[in-house]
């Protein structure tokens, strides 16, 4: 049996869609207002932890007291797009972008690891010690899972009062 494959199959396909994606989410990278898709979230997280890989990789180079300085300033600038894309996605649900603000908990509880790790160097006995933000870890488990629902839940069909349904859009700019 002879299978005949069509111009827009295979590899090179997919790969045109998630360039497509990343394209559309890069051209709003700080924007609060406007709808987002579940996949340009996954393809986003995605390129953000390449993107976060190649920057944090070479900074292991540095000495290690501006290692942390470093990797924080790389956090702080990644957290920014990320509160905005959830943000959109949230509009996407019809919920208010303020409910975005649930990831605030977690920039200054990444810092605080990092901050751990990098200076562990100078006395690797602290690793060792009770860590007094133990508790608040806790507390930050049922609102990742809140996070977690909200950014997986879909979205409304047709237009809502943020915008246009963003995968009508996306067909439309693909045909």
């Amino acid at each position: 049996m002879l299978v005949v494959r069509q111009p827009g199959d295979g590899l090179q396909a997919i790969f045109e869609k998630i360039r497509r994606s990343v394209g559309a989410v890069a051209r709003e990278i700080v924007s609060f207002r406007g709808r987002a898709r579940i996949v340009d979230l996954i393809y986003f997280s995605l390129a953000i932890g390449v993107i976060s890989l190649m920057v944090k990789f070479p900074l292991q180079a540095l000495p290690w007291d501006w290692k942390w300085f470093a990797r924080a300033a790389v956090d702080i600038v990644i957290f920014v797009p990320c509160l905005a894309l959830f943000s959109r996605r949230l509009h996407d649900q019809g919920l208010s972008g303020w409910w975005a603000l649930l990831l605030l908990p977690n920039l200054p509880m990444n810092l605080y690891q990092s901050y751990r790790a990098v200076f562990a160097v100078i006395n690797p006995a602290w690793l060792f010690q009770p860590d007094p933000l133990d508790s608040w870890r806790l507390l930050l488990i049922p609102v990742g899972l809140v996070v977690l629902v909200l950014f997986l839940r879909p979205g409304t069909r047709g237009p809502n009062r943020y915008g246009p349904d963003p995968r009508k859009d996306r067909v439309a700019v693909a045909a």
